[in-house]
Order: C-alpha cells, then structure tokens, then sequence
C-alpha cells in the first residue's frame, strides 16, 4: 500500500503561479522593487509572501495543465498582472520624479546631478531629494501595506489561472493622464513663483536694458527663490502625497476590476 506524496502537485503548482506574480508586483511597484535592495533579500520576500499566501488562495486544478504551453501561458498571464498592479502602484512615485525635474529645471539645478542607486543612473538633486522624501512619506501612511493589500485582493478577483481583460489599459491610461496632473500640482508653487519673476525682470530689462538685470541678478536671485519656495512648499508637498498615496488604494482596486473585465 503506497502512502500519499507528502507535498500534492497542485499545491506545487498553486505555489508556483502565486510566487510569479508576487514576483510581477515586487518588479515595478515602488520601494519594492528598488534597485539598492539586494537581489537575494528581495527572492527571500517573494518566496515568503508565496508561502504566507497559500492559505488565502483558492486551489488550482493541475489536471487543466494539459501542456508545457498551457503552463508558460499561464506563468505569463500571473506575471502581467502583478507587473500591471505594480505599475499601478508605481503612478505616486512617477509623478514626484517629474516635479522633481520641474523643480530643478526652474531652479536651474538640472544639471547638477547624482547617482540615483534606485534607477541604476543620474537624476538631479532636487528630484533625489524628492524621491527621498516622498518615500518616507509613503511609508508614514502605509503605502507598502496598500500594494500587498491590493495583491491579496487580486487573487480574490482574479483566481489562478484566469485571463484577464485588456480593457485595463483605459484604466492605465487614465492613471498617466493623473501622473501629470499630480506632477503639476507639487510643481506649481515653483512654476508660479519662477513665471513672476520672468515677468519682473522682463518689465525692467524693458524700462532699462542697460541694467541686463537677468544675467546680474537673475542667476543669483533666481536658486535663492527657488530654495526658499522649495522649504514653504514642503507642507504642500506633504498633503499632495498623503492624498495621493490614499488614492492609490482605489486606483489599484480599479485597475484589479478592470482587468477582471468590470468597469
């Protein structure tokens, strides 16, 4: 009499889908996937999320897997839906880099860069600076909590196994149209203050253009106003954030419907 295998296969394979799209999220969402983690830590995360997840998923049927193809497909299928939710997820930190650059672009700091460890490159330093803190903010009202929150809820929506609609991509693209939006909004006490005084010193290189007020005084004035806009705006930046990272949770939940084929 032969005694039952002590792991089953469809456990093995319910495992296996569950660990590529946790894989998927920890690939794009921020923080997660930054790059000055360690490859080693992050694999020791996913496998553990896998493990933690397996009582809250459904069980999948392995006699459906009926080829090598059926099972790539499907690997990729839970791939792009974590990568999809981490994109999602990834909006937030996208929108603070681009005012990061706006800042400095008006500043005139956008040539003043540095190694950016989570981007593998250069990125100026008020962008940096923003990132940084952003980051923390991020962490102050859970934001990380939201993505796994928004990963367990996908596999609730979305089963093992199961297609999902590419209707998604109007959702994705309402989330870059927001991006642009968000950047827009941390950025404007900057583009405000900067259009001003262009206007000051336009008006007065126009009465006197033997002062050339600009290249005398503009390129001190100019970082000077800049900084002291970048400190007083800081609250704004900090409720921005706040409310943005609080969003993130209905946005992700619309993305996880969306691709569930709901409106």
């Amino acid at each position: 009499m032969s005694s039952a295998p002590l792991i089953e296969l469809a456990s093995i394979v319910k495992f296996f889908f569950i660990l590529f799209r946790v894989a998927g999220v920890f690939m794009i969402s921020p923080l997660l996937s930054n790059r000055s983690v360690p490859a080693p830590v992050k694999l020791c995360i996913v496998l553990f999320l896998s493990v933690l997840l397996m009582p809250a998923v459904g069980p999948y049927p392995s006699s459906s897997i009926n080829s090598a193809w059926t099972m790539a497909v499907i690997v990729l299928q839970e791939m792009t839906i974590g990568i999809v939710i981490g994109f999602a997820a990834s909006i937030v930190f996208a929108a603070i880099q681009f005012a990061g650059e706006i800042f400095g672009l008006q500043m005139g700091f956008s040539m003043a860069s540095i190694l950016d460890p989570a981007n593998l490159g250069e990125a100026s330093v008020i962008t940096s600076f923003y990132i940084i803190l952003g980051g923390l903010f991020f962490l102050y009202v859970d934001g990380h909590h939201l993505i796994l929150t928004a990963l367990i809820k996908s596999f609730q929506l979305l089963p093992l196994g199961q297609s999902f609609s590419v209707t998604v991509a109007y959702s994705l693209s309402e989330l870059v149209a927001k991006l642009f939006i968000f950047s827009i909004q941390i950025a404007s006490p900057i583009l405000v203050v900067i259009a001003v005084l262009n206007v000051m010193f336009g008006l007065i290189s126009k009465l006197s253009p033997s002062m050339n007020i600009y290249f005398n005084v503009g390129f001190i004035i100019g970082p000077l106003v800049g900084f002291s806009v970048l400190i007083l705006s800081l609250p704004l930046f900090r409720v921005l954030i706040v409310g943005m990272t609080e969003q993130m949770e209905g946005d992700l939940l619309r993305v996880i419907h969306a691709m569930k084929g709901g409106v």
